[in-house]
């Protein structure tokens, strides 16, 4: 079979110079004040108050400008903090309060890189290692709140992909044959479930796939029988592999907690799948946002095959894999749709970026779960550089956007810029929106500057804050606060 390796969207070119970086992976600090001037700001069209204040930031000299992991949110050692990995290795753990790194953080997995989200459980950290430009080191890792190792796991990989041990997808946690379990694909065309305290193998895996892994699965109970299914969205080469006969293209699959155990082959076990003409690497989204609140799955596609009739659509099927709607945007939807209550009702909406002419423009769709009629289209910063995320700042969620040139908010029910949170940091992940120590709402970004006589090539952590929020708005019912909704990667709306 054809070996499909992913086109991300500029990620190649800044990770140019990787090797010649300094080697450590201390973050040094800088003052609100260094930076704040740089910090763009428009009226929200309900509340003129509406203005976020940075608080922190840290940066890491570098020789060229260098990508960060979306941050997520964790507790290590009864602190909160943001974990975040880069492309040299290095996992770190900042305080939400301060930024200050925490006690023997960060963590570096060799000279690997670290492209998947981390994901979180109780007080354990888990992460992939590893990218296609490079795919001989890597694998699954799991860290204590302390930062010492718990697990390290190796991946199986097929004839084709030999010497493979990648892992670009992140690890989404839940429970799976009566234990928690993390579940995750790789570059060896497998995906793998594995126990979350030890990292062994679950009956039933690794399970087989067409091709290597690049999104991160979602979990959930699509039919109210107890079970969780794993849900994902994958890549397809033409060819032929345990009795079954792949086209070009891509799936959204739902599999049984249990793979392929009873099945004949490793590709058994499928509960359903829908089969697109284009790759899917949009990690997909879960929930009842279909007509009636029934239970949908949504994801975008990438760009693999020229000419493809699913190329730049976000699909949304039934939870038996049956086509709900399909909706043809301006670009590449290869970022993970987001499920938020943006207007105002009871309904969940689809929240999509796009990027399109080599990267230079971005637009931002809001559409109706219920059809994938778009309800309002805003020209982003930029190219959309990662998953958007959602913030509540009048009763409703308004969404968080991460593009090339700077983060941005939208008004949720109209799409009009609410504020702009940096100009000169360069984002291709999820920014994260947290209930910070202090009670309020706070929103960290990890990315790279791309200008400033100061400031060019270095890759950076910022956290900014809304005086006088609720905190606790943060997570409410309807928002999509980082990266596949929650620290756990579930992708699940509702969980």
């Amino acid at each position: 079979m054809t070996e499909i390796k992913k086109r991300t969207r500029g990620r190649a070119a800044l990770a140019t110079g990787v090797g010649a970086l300094a080697a450590t992976g201390s973050l040094t600090f800088a003052t609100a004040s260094s930076f704040a001037a740089s910090v763009g700001r428009h009226s929200h069209p309900h509340d003129a108050t509406v203005v976020f204040t940075p608080t922190w930031q840290k940066y890491v000299d570098v020789a060229a400008p260098i990508a960060m992991s979306s941050p997520v949110l964790a507790d290590l050692e009864g602190t909160p903090v943001a974990v975040v990995g880069d492309l040299r290795g290095y996992l770190y753990a900042l305080n939400l309060a301060d930024g200050e790194e925490i006690p023997n953080w960060p963590v570096r997995i060799g000279n690997i890189p670290i492209q998947s989200s981390p994901s979180v459980n109780g007080s354990t950290v888990y992460v992939g290692a590893g990218s296609a430009a490079d795919p001989d080191a890597g694998g699954y890792y799991a860290f204590r709140g302390n930062g010492t190792l718990l697990w390290h796991k190796t991946i199986r990989y097929t004839p084709s992909m030999a010497s493979t041990r990648g892992v670009e997808a992140g690890l989404a946690v839940g429970d799976l044959q009566g234990s928690t379990a993390v579940v995750g694909g790789s570059l060896g065309q497998y995906l793998d479930a594995l126990r979350a305290s030890s990292g062994q193998a679950l009956a039933g895996f690794p399970w087989f796939e067409a091709a290597p892994v690049f999104t991160t699965a979602a979990l959930a109970d699509l039919y109210d029988n107890g079970q969780t299914e794993v849900i994902e969205g994958g890549d397809s080469a033409a060819g032929h592999a345990f009795n079954v006969a792949y086209g070009n293209g891509g799936h959204i699959r739902v599999l049984a907690a249990t793979g392929n155990a009873g099945a004949k082959t490793p590709n058994g076990g499928l509960d359903c799948q829908y089969n697109t003409n284009q790759v899917v690497q949009g990690s997909p989204a879960v929930g009842p946002f279909l007509a009636g609140r029934a239970e949908g799955i949504v994801a975008g596609t990438g760009t693999f095959f020229p000419g493809a009739s699913d190329t730049d659509k976000v699909i949304a099927v039934t939870s038996y894999c049956a086509l709900a709607w399909s909706t043809a945007l301006d670009g590449t939807t290869s970022d993970s749709p987001a499920l938020v209550k943006a207007k105002g009702n009871t309904l969940y909406q689809v929240a999509e970026g796009t990027s399109y002419d080599n990267n230079r423009y971005g637009t931002v769709y809001l559409l109706d779960g219920r059809t994938g009629r778009v309800l309002w289209r805003t020209q982003a910063l930029g190219a959309v550089g990662g998953g958007i995320t959602s913030v509540d700042l009048g009763g409703y969620q308004d969404l968080v956007v991460p593009t090339l040139h700077g983060v941005e908010i939208l008004d949720g029910k109209t799409g009009a810029v609410i504020d702009v949170l940096e100009h000169v940091v360069g984002v291709q992940d999820s920014p994260l929106v947290t209930d910070d120590p202090n009670g309020t709402i706070g929103i960290t970004i990890a990315g790279y500057k791309v200008g400033g006589t100061t400031s060019q090539g270095q890759a950076v952590v910022e956290h900014l804050e809304l005086a006088g929020s609720d905190g606790a708005l943060a997570t409410e019912a309807g928002s999509w606060p980082e990266f596949h909704h929650d620290p756990k990667l579930t992708g699940n709306a509702t969980n």
